[in-house]
């Protein structure tokens, strides 16, 4: 079956398969824009990044339900039963009994006809709450209780509760449960703000604006098939990483170096800034992601940037740079809300930091005297 002619519900239960497997979420969804259009493209991600949020809180509402663990069951109809379990617990907007029946109906399709009566069995338990959820105490062990009703990890949990105290915890917890709207910064070289408000108006797309520079969109819907951004009027960025630029303020005509720069962001929003004079060196360790970066300066008119696939660590080119920018490569713990999967993955931190040590004192023999060093990470 083609992506193009399946159901929100199927490609979100295989984005969910593909995620327990390794995949990126971010590239999965980007991988559906072209196939999957408003409304079921707001659908999509709701139900996609809304599983991956509440994974642990649904696993166990789930459990009671079921003989064997989560863990033991075969990949699809765990995730099928968390795609369920969501719906029921989260989404108001279908009727219980058809968010059981199309479950049914899916799993009768890709597992056969006892796995659907199992996926009927449990959904319908937990649509009607015949086994009320009773969590763990929060006085007996606050980070069981923290991890399962906010579904955080439990090493994570623990370590916030060290550093921060079970209040700060709980409220990061919480703020990383919020998905964030999606922002989109104008393309200076081919629109201003308000003209690219107007034009996202005139196509169905409501945007507000959150900084000078920043709108925000409530709903995705089609916003990637539009004629805004097929002409190269915007970028995506989040709010936190559309500070950075700024702060390294890179002037027309000046050298700058990108360290870890896929999937070029931050790259094109100094080529803007820059006026497209100028020289930007945007390194990476994969090629895969900087084939990334040359779509989007072709896409956004950028011809300032140059890629460069190498180890920035042991990085060798003949000159100086007037502003360096390190994007390190970091856990994303401080951007889980953007990205539920990562809060899912193991992550070596320590070596995460050596790793970022290293980069930092590699970009810091690339400034020039007088030139400025910008170090910026999430986490």
């Amino acid at each position: 079956m083609s992506a193009a002619s399946k159901k929100p519900r199927h490609i979100a239960l295989d984005i969910l398969c593909r995620v327990e497997r390794g995949a990126y979420l971010d590239r999965l969804l980007d991988a559906q824009r072209e196939h999957i259009r408003d409304p079921d493209g707001d659908l999509l991600q709701h139900l996609v990044r809304g599983t991956l949020t509440y994974r642990a809180r649904l696993d166990y509402i789930l459990t009671p339900y079921l003989k064997k663990p989560l863990s033991r069951q075969h990949a699809k109809l765990r995730n099928l039963l968390r795609l369920g379990a969501y719906q029921l617990q989260y989404l108001d907007r279908v009727p219980p009994y058809a968010v059981v029946s199309e479950a049914v109906i899916l799993a009768r399709h890709i597992l056969g006809e006892p796995v659907a009566k199992l996926v009927n069995a449990v959904l319908r338990g937990v649509s009607e709450n015949r086994k009320p959820v009773v969590f763990p105490d929060f006085d007996r062990d606050p980070v069981e209780y923290l991890a399962i009703t906010t579904s955080h990890p439990r090493w994570l949990v623990a370590l916030w509760i060290k550093r921060y105290g079970i209040d700060e915890t709980r409220a990061l917890c919480e703020f990383d449960n919020v998905q964030p709207a999606l922002t989109i910064r104008p393309n200076a070289l081919r629109t201003t703000s308000d003209v690219l408000c107007e034009q996202l108006a005139v196509e169905g797309i409501e945007a507000e604006f959150v900084a000078p520079d920043l709108l925000a969109v409530s709903h995705v819907g089609h916003l990637f098939q539009s004629r805004a951004y097929c002409d190269g009027l915007f970028s995506v960025q989040g709010a936190g990483a559309a500070m950075v630029v700024p702060l390294l303020d890179p002037q027309p005509g000046e050298a700058v170096l990108d360290l870890c720069s896929a999937p070029g962001g931050k790259a094109t929003a100094m080529a803007e800034r820059m006026k497209n004079r100028g020289f930007i060196l945007a390194t990476d360790l994969y090629s895969r992601r900087l084939e990334i970066l040359k779509q989007n300066t072709h896409r956004l008119g950028v011809s300032c940037v140059y890629p460069l696939v190498v180890d920035a660590r042991y990085l060798a080119v003949n000159r100086l740079f007037d502003r360096v920018l390190v994007d390190a490569p970091c856990s994303s713990l401080g951007i889980l809300n953007h990205h539920p999967d990562l809060r899912w993955r193991e992550c070596d931190i320590h070596g995460l930091a050596r790793l970022q040590r290293a980069l930092i004192e590699r970009a810091a023999d690339y400034v020039c005297p007088g030139g400025v060093l910008v170090y910026s990470t999430c986490t």
